[in-house]
């Protein structure tokens, strides 16, 4: 019989190896990774993909009591994703012959998917089950297609135009509009791409998608919170943009070209977790009161028919 010990030693060496595995599978595709993570750096638009490993490993840590807790090897699991891994290599092969550029993204792909499959044959099924969400969290990782980074920016810079207009008139502030400028008594602003939000959006979305699998547990209740968090993207950044603009023109011009307007990201952002956090609390507490009713409707036909069990 197999002891507590035993079992322990057991799942270290099959994590050792799973680690090895993926330090052969980056080393086998080093080009594209270290093109991945100096691009990532470089461009204002993806400096979350650095992040993303580490948040997969914190996801698997938090959860390695159900995920580790009876490995077993599947063989023909791992074996079935590294074929699609394969497939995907051979056909980032073929199109970066044609000279089109998503061949890098679905090479990045084929190096996620044969991690995967690592982690199928070391862990197996039930395993890989557990750990699904934070394994497909590493799609976060693939470069987004310009063409989808440029609608969503002009979506984001569209909304926040509209609703910081709209900001402007509700507080009485005259404003004259013309596309995404606008000008107001004292200063001329821009909703330009860098002022579009998307790095918060982004950040804020993934914030958003991990407390909600770490906190929540029906996935109705997942989606409104994540997709609550697309419209406060826009109303945190339409209010870092009115509120920059008064301060500029009430109190110090250099509020539009200062610390709070290259660096104060964060405080908006904070602010909109704080807009976010009855949302939360609301969803939670929702989900606490129907897991009460739920065990109360199991206790009152086990109290009738065991009448004697409350006087044991």
């Amino acid at each position: 019989m197999e002891s507590a010990g035993d079992r322990a030693n057991e799942v270290r060496d099959r994590i050792i190896a799973f680690l090895l595995w993926v330090c052969v599978v980056t080393a086998a595709f080093w080009t594209p990774v270290h093109n991945l993570a100096v691009g990532s750096l470089k461009a204002g638009y993806s400096s979350h993909i650095v992040l993303v490993p580490f948040l997969v490993v914190y996801l698997l840590w938090s959860r390695r009591a159900e995920i580790f807790s009876s490995p077993v090897y599947a063989f023909r699991a791992g074996a079935s994703i590294a074929a699609v891994a394969l497939l995907a290599l051979t056909a980032s092969l073929l199109l970066s012959r044609t000279g089109w550029h998503a061949g890098s993204a679905i090479t990045l792909l084929a190096a996620m998917l044969l991690i995967v499959a690592g982690f199928a044959t070391l862990f197996g099924r039930p395993a890989l089950r557990q750990a699904a969400f934070p394994l497909f969290l590493l799609i976060l990782m693939l470069p987004a297609p310009s063409f989808v980074v440029d609608k969503t920016i002009y979506l984001l810079q569209a909304g926040s135009a509209d609703l910081t207009n709209w900001m402007f008139s509700f507080l009485g502030v005259p404003v004259h509009r013309n596309g995404f400028v606008m000008t107001v008594p004292g200063a001329s602003i821009e909703v330009a791409k860098e002022c579009s939000g998307i790095n918060s959006s982004v950040a804020l979305f993934i914030t958003v998608l991990i407390a909600a699998y770490e906190t929540l547990h029906t996935t109705w209740r997942k989606i409104v919170l994540l997709v609550l968090s697309i419209p406060l993207s826009i109303v945190k950044n339409a209010v870092r943009i009115v509120a920059l603009t008064l301060l500029a023109t009430k109190v110090d011009p250099s509020f539009l070209t200062g610390r709070l307007h290259h660096e104060g990201g964060f405080v908006f952002f904070a602010i909109t977790l704080g807009l976010m956090y009855p949302v939360w609390v609301l969803l939670r507490n929702g989900e606490k009161q129907e897991q009460r009713e739920q065990e109360k409707d199991i206790r009152q036909p086990l109290a009738a028919a065991y009448p004697a069990a409350g006087r044991l």
